[in-house]
């Protein structure tokens, strides 16, 4: 490619810079191996000389072609698919052959066309070694023209059809050469062979590609004989020279440098595509799966707005048993307290026990059954929590059935991290692993006993050893010390006169520290229950969060990463529609 002028050396050097960025721009969509090394090889090739891949199913003779092309038999014919390689053909002052690897044969010939062309010769599209059509595979990208030989006698066979599909999405400039004519009876046979593939080309190319029927047995025949009349009758019947004078007007030094210059830009093209395709599919999937979280966060919030509301039902019936029992209280000091009981009030256990009996009542028991229902109403509805993340994750996991979901799986053994499906089905799984394994190991009677034990230290500063200590027990001896120490009436009634005279006093003293004492125990009891309750409400939505954080932040930073890719893929292929512009426009 030593003959470009300026600009179009300035073209091969925009088009290395835009592969090398293609490049650059899949590595964050885990190109596939095959796809790298076709742009690297893309890159490679805009220094080598032009390049003619021949294709075709084994025995359609396409090693006749290029023997008849060259005027004399260089390659080998008639070989089995179990013997035949790849033959690369380029310009040599003698005849070589080299063996450059255990399926690819370089032999030099010196026709002086191959100065500037080097031919492939590939095994068969149906070769019996599936290495061959591998190898056939690989040429094909790094082709500028591909010449697709059928056989007149089984022309378009499947394996050819098939093979056509597939280099298809390459955008190849691909000529058809209809070999071995001579085997057809008369023109109108060759003629419905002719309209036949023409038909077949159309569908499997989507475009219209020139065909050319030949006979290289004819032409070689041509070629061999010394008589110059049979040797003008043999090469018309070929018609082998329309192919040629097709093939090499239009690999002249423009249109050589034409294919050469927009091979790359195919490569580049269907890569470009390919991985656009590939980062629109992931946004959609990340989109879905930027819902998900919103929905889990969103689920969240329900959940602590439902909690709290409940909650304040809850706690107002501990509530009402604190207000019961100051109305007991205040009754009972207005009974108790008065001259006509002095006798009573100077036994200090008898109205202590009278009060416990009358005031205290059966509030301890009922403060720890509304305490116990409340608990196991808190523990009961963050296991529900945990059983709706964990089956709305694993639905999602689900998406496009359990056993498309089992054979991802299967496919991340040892592979977890390598790529975006497997790196987002492992953390979906994981994530639903986990809150399944927070499920099944949930122990209601540890939960409850470990909140129990949260709120009975806020209220009473303690922690009573062994099992869960009643918080009603708490609310009693609380109760019943505060009226022992607020109302001193055992010391007031020292002296009969002295005590009629203060009583009154005392009692409204005592009714009045009564019910700071009541009140500040309802405050210190609900504020200390309602904090646990926030705090554990908290922890519970903590926890999910820290349970699904992994697949979060996979989800924001491949969303980043895909979306950067996307736009970066659509900034490229502009450059290469520029570029491809300018390669038309070389003078033809």
């Amino acid at each position: 490619m030593d003959i470009l002028d300026n600009q179009q050396m300035q073209i091969r050097s925009a088009e290395q810079e835009s592969l090398l960025a293609l490049r650059e721009a899949i590595e964050p969509l885990g190109p596939e191996a095959v796809d790298v090394a076709a742009l690297k090889q893309a890159e490679a090739d805009l220094e080598e000389l032009f390049l003619l891949v021949v294709v075709g199913e084994f025995n359609s003779g396409k090693s006749a072609f290029i023997n008849a092309l060259l005027g004399e038999d260089v390659l080998p014919e008639g070989v089995t698919p179990t013997t035949a390689s790849i033959n690369l053909l380029r310009y040599g002052p003698q005849v070589t052959e080299t063996q450059s690897s255990d399926f690819v044969t370089e032999r030099t010939y010196p026709a002086p066309f191959l100065r500037d062309i080097s031919i492939v010769d590939t095994p068969g599209t149906n070769a019996i070694i599936r290495q061959h059509e591998a190898l056939t595979r690989t040429f094909v990208p790094r082709s500028d023209m591909v010449l697709f030989i059928t056989s007149a006698d089984r022309p378009f066979t499947e394996s050819e059809r098939g093979f056509m599909e597939a280099i298809r999405e390459w955008g190849k400039k691909i000529v058809l050469v209809l070999n071995k004519i001579d085997l057809l009876g008369n023109q109108e046979e060759l003629d419905r062979v002719l309209h036949f593939i023409e038909e077949h080309s159309v569908a499997l190319l989507g475009q219209k590609s020139e065909i050319f029927p030949v006979s290289a047995r004819l032409a070689k025949k041509a070629r061999a004989s010394d008589n110059f009349a049979e040797r003008d009758a043999l090469l018309r019947a070929s018609h082998f020279d329309e192919l040629e004078k097709y093939i090499f007007s239009t690999l002249d030094e423009a249109g050589r440098i034409r294919l050469k210059l927009l091979t790359p830009l195919g490569i580049a093209g269907r890569v470009a595509e390919k991985y656009k395709e590939i980062a629109k599919n992931r946004l959609a999937v990340l989109a879905e799966d930027f819902r998900t979280v919103e929905n889990i966060e969103a689920q969240l919030q329900v959940y602590e707005s439902d909690m709290k509301r409940e909650f304040a039902g809850r706690i107002s019936q501990i509530e009402n048993i604190i207000y019961e029992l100051r109305e007991r209280g205040e009754a009972f000091f207005d009974q108790t307290i008065k001259a006509s009981r002095i006798r009573d009030l100077l036994s200090g256990n008898k109205i202590k026990r009278e009060f416990e009996e009358r005031v205290v009542a059966d509030s301890a028991r009922r403060v720890d059954d509304a305490t116990s229902g409340l608990i196991d109403w808190m523990v009961d509805q963050d296991l529900r929590l945990w059983q709706g993340v964990s089956e709305y994750l694993n639905r999602r996991r689900l998406a496009g059935g359990a056993e498309e979901a089992s054979r991802r799986d299967e496919h991340m053994i040892g592979t977890v991290g390598g790529g975006f499906e497997t790196s987002r089905q492992a953390l979906l799984r994981s994530v639903v692993q986990e809150a399944r394994t927070v499920i099944d190991s949930f122990d209601r009677r540890q939960e409850a006993e470990k909140i129990a034990q949260d709120m009975r230290a806020a209220v009473a500063g303690v922690v009573a050893a062994g099992g869960v200590a009643a918080l009603g027990v708490i609310v009693s001896i609380a109760i019943t010390s505060a009226f022992v120490d607020i109302t001193g009436v055992t010391a007031a009634l020292v002296s009969g006169a002295i005590g009629l005279f203060i009583l009154p006093y005392r009692k409204r003293k005592a009714l009045q520290e009564f019910r700071a004492r009541t009140q500040e125990l309802r405050d210190k009891l609900i504020g200390a229950m309602t904090y646990q309750f926030e705090a554990e409400l908290w922890r519970s939505k903590e926890r999910i969060r820290e349970s699904i954080a992994p697949y979060t932040r996979f989800v924001r930073v491949e969303q980043d990463r895909v979306s950067t890719a996307q736009a970066r893929l659509g900034e490229i292929e502009k450059e290469l529609a520029r570029l491809r512009g300018q390669i038309e426009g070389i003078r033809r």
